[in-house]
């Protein structure tokens, strides 16, 4: 591995091809769904919108826009609304504190930044079909000038050429996954960056298997950026007798399955009285089902969204998952984990590889509590393990993130595996 990055700035008629690329990945995308006539149709269908913000994009393009707020870092975010959810906080506040000037924004979607008129012409020429993209992703590039432009949203088509327009001045893309890639949506089949930032192993080998791939990238074992030593806590005790449950996304909440999950572990609670119990809400969900619950219970509180991750796990004895990427972080913690899912969605943290098959009666529950509380240091190990399987560098991922981050902005290379294109 050389010493420094090498960017090569694109070719007369990159811009152009990318945009073929991308009809072909689009195409293979829906087959990969539907017969040859339910493809054809979506196709042209979503061609016809793109041609439509196309042409509004070809009638208020800017001309000789200037850079107004260059940037050490650019982090764009996946949407307006992530921004409030203040993931990234911790990243943001230590790249500052070493000096750095890090701007947030987030992605708008095209009919926001065609009113806005956030577009500067592209460098080359890209079809009608693409040129909002490209536009768009030129205007905040020559906007910001980042030297290293940290994005978040999964399966964007303005990323290709937020990357081409990087290139133009040298400068480098970095895709910081907000999660683990192992789940099956088809945003993820996106990978061209210039540097993939994965939280640890299992998310390198779901995205290796996955059928179709767009852009090469370089893939950086970096862990969390979400994890600090917060998350380095000694075991506890069984005999605390406290139990975090993690909740689900508002979406997930609406399906039978997973409100027969909550079903199920009111129902244990009730039995069981000499358990806190203590709901972890995912940050959108408005948790009305447990804010019920602890009406009707004194055992059942519902923790408050103030409540960072880390204060929740730090109390728990045990920890319920149904389907959250917080696993991950209560494993990292040394807390041992009831995977409980009356559901049918896929295990796609692997959780039944660890800790055993998933619990979706009372009586696999009352029988798996049993089973840890009888032999509470081997299910920390597990724990152990399972964090080890999802993630690299432990609690170090945060200062990991930045180092990797801080050595793109000042030229040097990192630590990186090289993944291919699979169209």
């Amino acid at each position: 591995m050389s010493d420094s990055v090498s960017i090569t700035p694109p070719l007369p008629g990159d811009w152009q091809a990318t945009a073929g690329r991308l009809d072909r990945y689009r195409w293979k995308q829906l087959r990969l769904r539907h017969g040859h006539l339910g493809t054809a149709i979506r196709f042209c269908r979503d061609a016809f919108l793109d041609i439509l913000w196309g042409l509004q994009a070809r009638q208020s393009l800017k001309k000789g826009s200037a850079p107004s707020e260059p940037c050490d870092f650019l982090l764009l975010q996946g949407a307006p609304k992530v921004i409030a959810l203040q993931r990234k906080k911790k990243l943001i506040d230590q790249l500052r504190a070493h000096g750095h000037t890090l701007i947030e924004t987030a992605q708008e979607e095209p009919g926001n930044f065609l009113k806005k008129g956030c577009l500067s012409p592209p460098p080359q020429k890209v079809p009608l079909r693409y040129l909002c993209y490209a536009a768009y992703a030129q205007w905040l590039v020559s906007h910001y000038n980042p030297s290293v432009l940290i994005n978040d949203r999964n399966g964007s088509l303005v990323s290709p050429f937020l990357r081409l327009s990087l290139h133009q001045q040298g400068k480098t893309l970095v895709h910081l996954a907000h999660a683990t890639t192992v789940e099956s949506s088809r945003r993820l089949d996106m990978t061209d960056y210039d540097y993939y930032f994965l939280f640890g192993q299992s998310s390198l080998n779901a995205l290796q298997l996955r059928p179709l791939r767009f852009g090469t990238t370089r893939v950086v074992l970096s862990g969390s950026h979400m994890i600090d030593s917060s998350y380095h806590m000694a075991p506890n005790t069984p005999e605390q007798c406290k139990l975090l449950i993690l909740g689900v996304g508002p979406d997930k909440e609406k399906e039978r399955g997973y409100r027969e999950t909550y079903t199920l572990l009111a129902q244990w609670s009730k039995r069981h009285p000499e358990f806190r119990v203590f709901f972890k809400p995912h940050p959108r969900s408005k948790a009305t089902f447990w804010k019920e619950m602890a009406t009707q219970s004194e055992t059942i509180e519902v923790l408050s969204k103030d409540c960072s991750l880390a204060q929740a796990l730090a109390d728990a004895s045990l920890v319920v998952n149904i389907m959250s990427n917080a696993v991950i972080e209560a494993a990292l913690a040394q807390r041992p984990v009831l995977y409980v899912n009356a559901g049918q969605d896929e295990d796609i943290f692997e959780q039944e590889q660890f800790f055993g098959p998933k619990i979706d009666t009372l009586e696999a529950l009352e029988h798996r509590i049993k089973t840890i509380q009888t032999d509470y240091n081997s299910a920390v190990d597990i724990s152990s393990n399972f964090a080890t399987h999802h993630l690299h560098y432990g609690t170090e991922g945060l200062n990991k993130s930045v180092a990797f981050l801080e050595s793109l902005k000042q030229g040097r290379a990192i630590p990186s595996i090289v993944m291919e294109e699979r169209l």
